[in-house]
């Protein structure tokens, strides 16, 4: 497990594709969220804890009540999600968090926070943070590199079944 996690390190240390991805995605999406409010909390926002997609899979098995919520849009979430995920659009979780008062009984629980590209995410992170959640998480680089991770897992129980049937 070691050996892959680097070999998805040195993946995303080299997926330019991530940025483009980011790029393409905020000129798609009209947030509700103000632009300075969006940086100010993308690039300095504190408290809270970027996982890597190898450390997020150890995480889902040592903390099996682990509340993972994905900030996509419906569409993408129902083509593709993290298992036991939650769908709730970035838009619509930050109105229930900020103004609705949803998600308080998740406050002593270890929420992880999913976007496309781990931008959205590392937001709102950082505001679950500010609101006073014990745990809040953002998946670096977010389903882009999940996926990436999932492929490469696929690819280790291959090979061991090769080396084992042969």
């Amino acid at each position: 497990m070691r050996l892959l996690a680097i070999i998805e390190s040195i993946q995303n240390v080299f997926d330019c594709g991530i940025v483009i991805e980011a790029l393409k995605n905020s000129f798609k999406t009209k947030m509700e969220m103000d632009f300075k409010d969006f940086i100010r909390h993308l690039f300095f926002g504190r408290d809270y804890i970027e996982l890597t997609p190898p450390k997020l899979s150890e995480e889902m098995v040592s903390h099996p009540d682990l509340v993972i919520v994905d900030l996509r849009d419906g569409h993408k979430y129902e083509q593709n999600h993290i298992i036991g995920a939650v769908s709730h659009s970035f838009d619509d979780f930050l109105k229930s968090v900020l103004i609705d008062g949803g998600y308080k009984e998740f406050k002593s629980k270890n929420v992880v926070l999913v976007c496309d590209t781990g931008h959205k995410s590392r937001v709102a992170a950082s505001i679950l943070s500010e609101e006073g959640f014990v745990y809040a998480a953002s998946l670096n680089g977010g389903m882009r590199r999940w996926k990436k991770w999932q492929n490469l897992l696929r690819i280790q129980v291959a090979f061991k079944q090769k080396i084992l049937c042969c």
